[in-house]
């Protein structure tokens, strides 16, 4: 009779580093190359507290913590204006 399988170890949550030059960026390319580096979770906050609905209409200003390598499943944080 064969042993039984070992319980899997928990999976290390996935980290990616937050791009660096993403100011100026427009808002929907930033929004794609974060995707694509596995983000889950990306917020938006604008300039004038408007809140921001269709993302190719937005630039961005700054993001929280660029350059830092941060699980895929926290929050970015991006700032953007019109």
């Amino acid at each position: 009779m064969a042993a039984p399988a070992p319980a899997p170890a928990p999976a290390a949550p996935a980290t990616a580093a937050i791009p660096v030059n993403a100011a100026g960026m427009n808002a929907e390319a930033l929004d794609d190359e974060l995707s694509a580096l596995g983000f889950k979770k990306i917020v938006y906050n604008s300039d004038t507290g408007k809140t921001v609905l269709l993302l190719s209409n937005w630039t961005v200003t700054g993001i929280d913590n660029a350059g830092v390598e941060q699980a895929v499943d926290k929050a970015v944080v991006v700032h953007v204006t019109k």
